[in-house]
């Protein structure tokens, strides 16, 4: 459960073998290119080095997806299919075009009936509008005091216009609607002519001349004339839609499975554009997990026998503006936390992942704060519902799920069921009557998990061989001694616990290491021989020192608020409880109090639920992450299966 380590792979090889071993990786989604310009250092070897710029199956693609279009049918979803080595560019753009050639002629042909079409029913709309006001286009077309735009928008698109013409010289007039869209006409003054461009451009007006209009309507009867060759129009266009339908059901496994085979080819594509050419020799790199190089060096040693494969050590790169990549691998309970992580940011690669950490700290503290069984239910139900209703993405519907049975497990320890709080019920305390307890447990906590984060940072120092901040920084070793001897001492001194030595020489040990803390830099040369760096004037890093003190005794005192919130929470309640009971005292006073019980129930729920969720990110994100956690990486991001087919219109 941590973050995973990563190998920089770079494939040198005939374009023969390339495509196979860049399918795999399509298939396997386990591999992000590395543009060549960050690996090619060599100015010279730069310039003879040739990329891949456009993706040759696109065009294919879209010539296969006119056959679903003109059958009027969604593109289908692909599905990854297996190539074989035979499978090839130049063979299968002929087949696609055999396939496609008469269909696509049909389909152009639709959408010139279909733009047509659009035309005409405009015309219709705007003649039959004219002639219910008892004007004609050509009175329109000349105006000159008033110039008119007629057009069709959406109904809310619609609504913004007419809102956006109270200040400007601008009016919108609705001439009819149909279930989606509005048929407007819009005046403006001629001096207005641009900035009425730019209103209308903004809600997506779809413009048609009224010149064109009056051109084209010379008979005298012109309704009859459009409604006759819009029927011409549909009837044509069911016509090709039949035929190119019926071609479509007799073939529709091979074309399917030909416009899978080509999706999983673009996706290939996608991975050889960060390819390069030298001599004749295709280049391939990009980052891929450390656990999954056996698999990827098997499949190379069947299909790729004479590509090579290069692994460089992330440890000895150094070009200039690579960044490695992050790839978290979690068990499925923290796997929903690491969706909280990335609400502060994305840990660096190399650095400890507190996502681990998180779930269990997160779920604790808000059943802490918030312990009741009736309201951690309800609030179960409400976070399953927002999840199923895609209101919540699925992490946060989980963590919230999580967080709401922290609550009912510590109602029970609390004896709390919709705020009513007894003692008898209580397996553990009773926040009410143990508010000494319920307070030291809080602030044992804080310590506990501030020394968590300070032993992280120790873990992250070793990892960067820094065993001068590990051994003598305010957030390693020496800071850790230096909270737990304050902390100690504070206890024995509070508590009047005896010791067989005074306490005043606890403090002097406490006292010194602190010093050791201003000399980090110093110790760490003359001691470990490190060669440190620091340009910082003394001053900056006395106050560096002062301010890890202070920090120590803040952060700590932040978690005081574990044990206010949970007597807030019994306050609340008792709130709701006293006002209950004084409704009930009114006439029809038992209906009055269950609806006041029930509406401040839910109150709380909604208000002090969403008050704690945030008190634990802030103990989450200040007391325990500012101790190690530093963030900024970049996630994994493969090239997958999964594309936007914007590209492939239906």
């Amino acid at each position: 459960m941590a973050v995973m380590k990563m190998i920089a792979l770079t494939m040198v090889g005939p374009h023969e073998e390339m495509e196979p071993v860049a399918r795999q990786m399509v298939l396997s989604g386990g591999f992000q290119p590395i543009p060549l310009d960050f690996l090619v250092n060599d100015r010279r070897l730069r310039s003879r080095v040739t990329t891949e710029s456009e993706n040759p199956y696109d065009d294919l693609l879209s010539k296969m997806a006119t056959i679903w279009k003109g059958a009027g049918e969604r593109i289908p979803e692909p599905e990854p299919i297996q190539l074989g080595q035979g499978f090839n560019y130049k063979d299968t753009k002929v087949i696609v075009e055999q396939v496609t050639e008469k269909l696509e002629t049909w389909s152009q042909r639709r959408d010139v009936l279909a733009d047509d079409l659009e035309r005409l029913e405009a015309t219709k709309n705007f003649v039959e509008a004219l002639k219910n006001l008892d004007m004609k286009p050509n009175e329109l077309s000349e105006a000159q005091f008033a110039l008119p735009s007629f057009g069709r928008l959406s109904i809310d698109n619609f609504n913004r216009l007419v809102e956006s013409t109270i200040d400007a010289p601008l009016l919108a007039v609705e001439l009819s609607r149909t279930q989606e869209n509005v048929w407007a006409l819009v005046f403006f003054v001629p001096g207005y002519k641009d900035g009425a461009k730019k209103i209308l451009d903004a809600v997506y007006f779809r413009e048609f001349s009224i010149e064109e209009i009056s051109n084209q309507l010379s008979q005298a009867d012109p309704l009859k004339q459009l409604e006759g060759e819009i029927r011409r129009h549909e009837r044509e266009i069911n016509e090709l839609e039949s035929s190119s339908k019926s071609v479509l059901d007799e073939r529709r496994k091979e074309f399917e499975t030909l416009f899978s085979r080509l999706y999983t080819m673009q996706r290939v594509y996608d991975i050889c554009k960060g390819r390069g050419e030298v001599s004749g020799m295709y280049v391939l790199s990009g980052w891929i997990p450390e656990d999954t190089f056996g698999l990827v060096k098997e499949t190379l040693d069947a299909e790729a026998p004479m590509t090579s494969v290069l692994v460089e050590a992330v440890q000895n790169m150094d070009y200039a503006g690579i960044r490695i990549p992050t790839m978290l691998r979690n068990n499925k309970l923290v796997r929903s936390f690491q969706y909280v992580v990335e609400m502060y940011s994305i840990p660096s690669y190399g650095e400890v992942d507190p996502s681990p950490f998180v779930a269990l700290t997160f779920i604790l503290f808000f059943g802490f704060m918030f312990g009741d069984v009736g309201h951690g239910f309800l609030l179960w139900l409400a976070a399953l519902y927002m999840g199923k209703k895609g209101i919540l993405n699925k992490s946060l519907a989980y963590v919230m799920k999580c967080a709401s049975c922290s609550s009912m497990v510590f109602g029970v320890l609390y004896g709390s069921v919709f705020g009513i709080e007894k003692q008898e019920w209580a397996l553990w305390i009773s926040p009410m009557h143990d508010i000494t307890t319920l307070f030291g447990v809080a602030i044992f906590v804080g310590v506990l998990l501030i020394s968590t984060g300070m032993i992280l940072n120790m873990i992250v120092c070793y990892r960067r061989r820094d065993f001068g901040r590990l051994l003598f920084d305010g957030q390693g070793l020496a800071g850790l001694f230096v909270y737990w001897g304050a902390a100690i001492a504070i206890v024995i001194s509070i508590l009047g616990f005896k010791t067989p030595f005074p306490v005043a020489y606890l403090w002097y040990v406490v006292g010194f290491v602190f010093l050791l803390t201003f000399f980090r830099d110093t110790l760490a040369r003359t001691l470990l021989h490190q060669n440190v760096e620091n340009h910082e004037p003394r001053s900056v890093q006395v106050i560096e020192v002062l301010h890890n003190l202070m920090n120590y005794f803040a952060n700590t005192a932040s978690f005081i608020r574990l044990g206010a919130f949970a007597l807030n929470h019994f306050a609340l309640s008792l709130t709701v409880l006293v006002l209950s009971n004084l409704f009930g005292k009114l006439p029809g006073g038992i209906v009055l109090k269950v609806i006041m019980f029930i509406v401040g129930n839910l109150f709380i729920v909604g208000l002090e639920g969403l008050i704690v969720f945030i008190q634990v990110l802030r103990l989450e994100y200040y007391e325990f992450f500012s101790k190690f956690y530093r963030g900024g990486g970049s996630l994994f991001k493969p090239v997958g299966w999964g594309r936007e087919k914007s590209h492939m219109k239906s």
